[in-house]
């Protein structure tokens, strides 16, 4: 179960990776800055997780093959991108519809991930530290993309963005406690998220404003 864990780890990698560059190059940054804001994107909540959380060392460290991932599709993004240039700002509009797809999919790999590294530390019992684990995984590298390129982070505005990453990470903890199989319990607890954020941008469903 462990390789399980581990390739789906590494496609949540490359899917927050490929949305942080995408939005590194809509905001006009350079191959740095694409590469910079792809791998916070895929690493950063979980560094914010571990800073918190006081997990030692932090995972960024330990798994540092998961940055070389990060790095190789950052600067295949940006070099399609670059070829590309004309078709990529002419179909703008598809490729953030691309994006959000990378990036739900990402967000529920992370939010399950994230509370899967909580049980494993030994909060199985205490549901508002495992839960919370899973989402400052999933949306903490998206804030810190979003603050260094003086955006409103996504959390903030995109439609239940959060809540999607909250149900993802209760599914797979309930799933947990149930005792079922840890694969089926990931699955189910990542589809769970990515529905939700699809359906969310399908219908535009929006948590309520207090000023449209």
């Amino acid at each position: 179960m462990e390789i399980f864990s581990v390739i789906i780890e590494v496609i949540g990698v490359i899917a927050f990776s490929v949305s942080g560059a995408m939005v590194a190059i809509r905001r006009k940054t350079d191959l740095f800055g694409v590469m910079l804001l792809a791998i916070l994107t895929a690493m950063g909540g979980g560094l914010l997780r571990d800073t918190i959380f006081s997990f030692s060392p932090p995972a960024i460290f330990q798994l540092k093959w998961y940055l070389l991932v990060s790095f190789i599709v950052s600067l295949i993004v940006f070099l399609i991108a670059r070829k590309y240039s004309k078709t990529y700002l002419e179909n703008e509009t598809k490729i953030e519809q691309i994006n959000d797809i990378f990036d739900a999919l990402g967000l529920g790999i992370f939010a399950v991930m994230g509370t899967k590294v909580a049980l494993e530390h030994g909060f199985s019992e205490d549901a508002v530290i495992t839960i919370s684990c899973g989402v400052i995984t999933c949306i903490g590298g998206g804030i810190i993309r979003d603050v260094l390129t003086k955006s409103i982070p996504f959390v903030l505005v995109k439609r239940i963005y959060a809540i999607a990453a909250i149900l993802g990470s209760s599914v797979y903890y309930i799933m947990y406690l149930l005792e079922i199989n840890d694969g089926i319990a990931i699955v189910a607890g990542v589809l769970i998220t990515f529905i939700a954020r699809l359906l969310a941008m399908i219908f535009k469903w929006n948590m309520p404003k207090a000023i449209e």
